[in-house]
C-alpha cells in the first residue's frame, strides 16, 4: 500500500510527548547592544497532529503524463515540463498555476516508474498546506490528492506576522566543535489553512567525524503568533501528569 503525504517546507517532527504553551523568550535572552530577543536553539517538536487534523481529500484518475522529468521543488514556471498537471488543476478545481506555486516531481525508484508531483501554493516567501499531489504509476497520474483549495486568508496580515517577528527576534547560531562542519543552514515559515498556525523551522545540517555523517540535532520551531511574538512548548513527562 502506497502512503502519500504531503511534503511541505519544515523541520522534522518528534516522537509524540504532551505539550502545553509557553510564550518566550524570557527578558534574559535579550541581545546586548540590540533590540531583538534571541530564539535560542532548541529542537522544540510542533506536531504534525496539531497542524494537520484531518486528511485530503482524493480521487482516482488517469492522466497520461509520460516523461515527466524529475526535478527539485522551485516556483512553477512552464518551462518545468509540468504543464499537463496545471492544466489538470485548472480544468477540475478552477485554480491558475502560477508562480505564487512551488511545485516538484520526485521518483521513488531508479527507474522512475513511480513517484509523485506536488504543487503548494505560497505567500510570498511562507509556504503554505493548500496544496496538490499527483501519486504517478509507469507515466500516469492514478489518483490525486488535494487540501485547502478553497481557504482564502489575509496574505498582507500573515506577511506582516512574519515581519514583526523578524523585526523581535534573532537566532542563536550554533558553536561547532572541532570536528564538526556547518553543511548548511535552513529557515522556513509555513502556514497551515484549517488551525491557522505560523510555524518558523531554523534548522542547521552539519557533519561530524572521519567520515563527516551528517547531523540535525540542532534547531529551533515554534509557532508566531498574530502579534508576531514566539510561541514555544515546554515538555512535560508522564510523571508530570
Amino acid at each position: 500500500m502506497l502512503v502519500i503525504a504531503f511534503s511541505l517546507a519544515g523541520c522534522g517532527t518528534q516522537p509524540i510527548q504532551e505539550t502545553e504553551e509557553e510564550t518566550g523568550p524570557e527578558s534574559e535572552y535579550v541581545i546586548p547592544g540590540n533590540d531583538k530577543e534571541l530564539l535560542p536553539l532548541q529542537f522544540m517538536p510542533v506536531f504534525e497532529e496539531d497542524l494537520e487534523p484531518e486528511p485530503p481529500a482524493f480521487e482516482e484518475i488517469l492522466l497520461e503524463c509520460p516523461d515527466i522529468p524529475e526535478t527539485m521543488q522551485t516556483r512553477y514556471g512552464t518551462d518545468m515540463g509540468l504543464d499537463v498537471f496545471a492544466d489538470y488543476i485548472a480544468d477540475r478545481f478552477g485554480i491558475y498555476i502560477d508562480g505564487s506555486w512551488k511545485a516538484f516531481v520526485h521518483y521513488y525508484n531508479i527507474e522512475q516508474t513511480s513517484g509523485m508531483a506536488e504543487f503548494m501554493y505560497t505567500v510570498g516567501e511562507i509556504n503554505t498546506n493548500k496544496a496538490v499531489l499527483f501519486q504517478l504509476e509507469d507515466g500516469k497520474a492514478v489518483r490525486v490528492y488535494y487540501k485547502n483549495l478553497e481557504n482564502a486568508l489575509d496574505e498582507n496580515s500573515l506577511l506582516e506576522r512574519v515581519d514583526m517577528f523578524r523585526q523581535r527576534y534573532e537566532q542563536e547560531q550554533p558553536v561547532l566543535g572541532d570536528d564538526e562542519h556547518l553543511e548548511e543552514e535552513k529557515i522556513s515559515y509555513t502556514y497551515y489553512y484549517g488551525t491557522d498556525k505560523l510555524v518558523y523551522c531554523y534548522n542547521v545540517f552539519f557533519s561530524y567525524g572521519e567520515h563527516r555523517v551528517i547531523n540535525n540535532d540542532w534547531g529551533t520551531q515554534c509557532y508566531i503568533n498574530e502579534e508576531g511574538e514566539a510561541v514555544f512548548f515546554k515538555m512535560t513527562s508522564a510523571e508530570e501528569m
